[in-house]
């Protein structure tokens, strides 16, 4: 599969929102701690950065899919190959969440979650925990990875057919969830979960993925149209989110789909249904952050504490001013990624890999 720099840019991009509203977030967090103020900005509402990641993951799993659609045996291999790159790092980050939980050094606000929490969310199994609404596993951002792994089943499931029939029958699947969950209102944590309408950002991908797998082809001026466009809602903020309080959660209803769904999905189009030109150094530096997009959602909010923790050690936390802390915090927070995705993400995905994912027979060749 040849790799679409401009959707893999979008990927770091993506990330890079949600890591600036969390940083915000803790920012804020500290300047009232201190007696101090800040003002969050509100450019762009961060979170729908997971909308623009779901939009991306379905258009990728058909893009990157085309040797698996209608062969023998493709699930198996399609599931093996994505448990190697979403679960080791993921149990590794919440396995090192459960231990700051357990020594004190994630904040004296959270709860040791109880067992049945924990082994649910190594298994990705929504379940309810303490302190929140919705289901919410150990490592409060690993809902999206729960999704994730949801729509990864979902898809292996009919990989067997064609890709249309593929796209067709996962698209028709939860549709029917959703549907469902709109008539029933179940309260349960995986029925309640699972036919959420987030799930339909998934679809939204996969369809342009097969516009893209079809020839279609944007102009640049139709590009960036469409680009303004979904960037333009995203600023208008339908779903209010800049006006919540601080410890608002995104509901991730119909109204999420409408308001960062689906802007997410023109912008996810104009990155993708275009003719790619030869990367700059600028280009590549985008791609490698969109390389370390999953270690950097993973790994920030272990950095920002650990910034403000050596902050608090130092002295510097009363001395320094919120926003060059707060550039400081983003910066390390992708260095870090860069580097962990260098040295710990690529070589434990490989070796994972070569235990789970068989060697395909060679074709033999027919008259």
């Amino acid at each position: 599969m040849k790799q679409i720099a401009s959707v893999q840019i979008l990927r770091g991009l993506a990330a890079l929102m949600v890591v600036f509203g969390h940083a915000q977030h803790h920012t804020l967090v500290q300047s009232i701690k201190l007696g101090g103020s800040f003002e969050r900005v509100h450019f762009l509402p961060w979170g729908a950065g997971v909308d623009i990641f779901f939009v991306i993951s379905g258009f990728i799993m058909v893009y990157a899919s085309e040797d698996f659609f209608g062969r023998e045996g493709a699930s198996r291999e399609f599931l093996a190959r994505r448990v190697a790159r979403i679960v080791p790092l993921y149990w590794m980050f919440t396995a090192l969440y459960i231990l700051f939980l357990m020594v004190g050094l994630a904040g004296a606000t959270k709860e040791f979650s109880g067992w049945p929490n924990i082994v649910a969310s190594f298994a990705f199994w929504p379940a309810y925990a303490a302190g929140h609404a919705a289901p919410m596993p150990v490592l409060e951002l690993g809902w999206t990875l729960n999704y994730e792994m949801f729509f990864y089943v979902v898809f292996a499931v009919f990989l067997g057919l064609r890709r249309n029939q593929t796209v067709v029958a996962v698209a028709a699947l939860l549709g029917s969830l959703v549907f469902a969950g709109f008539i029933l209102q179940p309260s349960a944590a995986a029925p309640f979960f699972w036919t959420r309408p987030i799930v339909l950002e998934f679809v939204l991908g996969m369809g342009i993925a097969l516009l893209l797998r079809h020839g279609v082809v944007l102009s640049g001026l139709m590009r960036a149209a469409i680009l303004v466009g979904g960037v333009t809602i995203l600023v208008a903020d339908p779903i209010n989110s800049s006006h919540q309080a601080i410890d608002w959660t995104t509901p991730n209803d119909a109204w999420r789909v409408i308001g960062w769904g689906l802007p997410a999905a023109l912008i996810v189009c104009a990155a993708a249904l275009g003719r790619q030109g030869q990367p700059s150094r600028l280009t590549k530096l985008g791609v490698h952050l969109g390389d370390a997009s999953y270690v950097l959602y993973l790994s920030h909010p272990f950095v920002i504490v650990g910034i403000r923790k050596a902050m608090q050690w130092t002295g510097f936390e009363e001395t320094t001013q919120a926003w060059p802390m707060l550039a400081v915090t983003v910066v390390s927070c992708c260095v870090f990624a860069v580097f962990a995705h260098r040295f710990v993400e690529r070589p434990m995905t490989r070796f994972i890999q070569e235990i789970l994912v068989r060697p395909r027979p060679p074709r033999t060749a027919t008259a």
